[in-house]
């Protein structure tokens, strides 16, 4: 149950970090938080419902910003699905080589939403739509590592308790 907690606790943060107000220098630049928080759960809890969350998650994010609906859905739901089918490897890999990896990821997602803003002809500026691939690939060693605490924490604390 509390393991329940902190996946669905994480999901809600994330999407209250995705819609706080920036400055416009700084907006630029967020890291997609979402994609972020999905990311680390398709990879690194297999059993965890990752793609339905995904879904759930893209949704909201749809609402919240304003966008297509379905449009953050199935770009968070390529993602989990394409890192849950490369986990075997991924998770070989240091931090910081996992964040490298999944650069191209979150490169495909960034290109999902700026293909359907497209197509549904809501303008954005074309150079300043890449920016959050580096900002996201900066910030993942930082927030698998946390979760990833938080998660061994609380499994410690679970087996203390056990007779």
């Amino acid at each position: 149950m509390n393991g329940m907690l902190v996946f669905l606790g994480s999901l809600l943060l994330a999407l209250m970090l995705q819609i706080v107000q920036l400055p416009d220098w700084a907006a630029m630049a967020r890291p997609a938080w979402p994609l972020l928080v999905i990311g680390f759960w398709a990879l690194y809890a297999p059993t965890s419902p990752a793609i339905a969350a995904a879904w759930v998650l893209g949704l909201c994010c749809d609402v919240l910003l304003n966008a297509a609906l379905g449009q953050h859905a199935l770009g968070l739901v390529v993602v989990a699905f394409l890192i849950r089918r490369l986990r075997g490897t991924l998770i070989l890999f240091s931090s910081w080589q996992v964040a490298l990896a999944l650069a191209p990821i979150w490169a495909l997602y960034i290109f999902l939403m700026f293909w359907i803003d497209g197509l549904a002809r809501h303008a954005a500026d074309a150079n300043l739509r890449w920016l959050p691939i580096l900002s996201t690939t900066l910030v993942w060693p930082l927030t698998a590592g946390l979760l990833d605490s938080i998660l061994s924490r609380r499994a410690r604390r679970n087996r203390m308790r056990l007779p």
